[in-house]
């Protein structure tokens, strides 16, 4: 045995138990087990898909909402993992992440598609950080460089009053690098899924010059009262028709519980029409061509109260599972594909 080898059992064999305590922790959230499993059978497959797909780095979140136990090897092939489309996109879409990683620098960038107040704690005096909540009643602070909902808080004037040392909180916002935005809602058709978050609209672009693709897209909203719609922070997603904005799955969550109608409203995902839809697709050309560094990108849309079109940030690596999932049917290939055919060779990207 080569020492490679060696060192390659090494890690798996130490890796292990943090691996099935991660997976025994993640599958405390399905509702019922897949047909024919339970929790070890369940978890030794997953270790098998692992061994079978080494370039894949398949999660368990992505083993579980594929359909991983119920596929042949060939056919996880088909689907692309976050792992696969980070190395894909990343000759392509290095130029464009320093302007959409950072909260701070997209809001800046784009602010002629952005209609909400902002403000960047660390950059603003304790005074500025007290009127920016009174003046929009309640605010939604997150980190400039988190994704996931992670470090996602909603607070409101009062709260904000009642706390025992508000500047104390205002100073834990600089260390932290906090972003402060005025709380938007979603519009009627889309809040009455879940009206306690902002529920958005996922939408992945392709463009080279004057050429644009919507790729794919997806509705996420929020779940069990919380306020982000992030599939990581227990939301819902669901896929859409990118030719007419149409709804044409059920939803699915993190954990692979599928849902007809929303678990808290009762609103059925399927076939519902998303409202202005054509507007979307243009706000989402439009912004792809304010930088001409981006190429691939996960626009997230949000439809207001008041029907006004706000971009709520682009992702330079989106991930697929929103366009995978809920329908179950893989796009690697496809994606590959495109990838090529609008932006040819990716060594030519790698070398500058």
């Amino acid at each position: 045995m080569s020492i490679l080898t060696e060192n390659y059992l090494v890690k798996n064999i130490r890796a292990y138990p943090v691996l099935r305590k991660k997976f025994m922790t993640y599958i405390e959230g399905l509702d019922q087990f897949p047909e024919g499993f339970h929790k070890n059978k369940l978890f030794h497959d997953y270790l098998k898909v692992r061994r079978h797909n080494p370039e894949k780095r398949v999660s368990q979140s992505e083993y579980m909402i594929f359909g991983f136990c119920h596929l042949s090897t060939e056919e996880q092939k088909k689907y692309l993992t976050d792992v696969e489309a980070t190395r894909l996109m990343r000759p392509y879409n290095s130029e464009s992440e320093p302007y959409l990683k950072s909260k701070v620098r997209f809001l800046t960038n784009f602010s002629r598609f952005i209609h909400r107040g902002w403000l960047y704690v660390p950059e603003a005096s304790y005074e500025e950080f007290c009127e920016f909540i009174y003046r929009y009643r309640q605010i939604a602070l997150k980190p400039q460089f988190s994704s996931w909902g992670i470090g996602f808080l909603k607070l409101t004037e009062e709260e904000f009053r009642e706390k025992e040392n508000p500047r104390e909180f205002y100073e834990k916002m600089c260390a932290g690098k906090y972003l402060a935005e005025e709380f938007v809602e979603s519009c009627e058709e889309l809040a009455a899924f879940h009206p306690t978050s902002l529920n958005t609209l996922r939408v992945i672009t392709f463009r080279c010059g004057e050429r644009f693709e919507v790729f794919g897209c997806g509705l996420r909203v929020g779940n069990n009262g919380l306020c982000v719609d992030n599939a990581h922070g227990g939301g819902i997603f669901c896929e859409m028709d990118p030719l007419d904005g149409r709804i044409v799955t059920d939803g699915i969550d993190e954990c692979s519980n599928r849902y007809e109608v929303h678990p808290m409203s009762g609103v059925r995902f399927k076939g519902m029409q998303i409202p202005h839809w054509k507007e979307v697709v243009e706000l989402c050309r439009e912004a792809s061509k304010e930088l001409p560094c981006l190429r691939v990108v996960g626009w997230d849309v949000a439809i207001l109260s008041d029907g006004t079109l706000e971009l709520i940030e682009g992702n330079h690596n989106p991930g697929m599972n929103i366009v995978q999932a809920p329908a179950k049917h893989g796009v690697h290939d496809r994606f590959a594909a495109m990838l090529l055919d609008y932006y040819g060779d990716p060594a030519q990207y790698a070398e500058k």
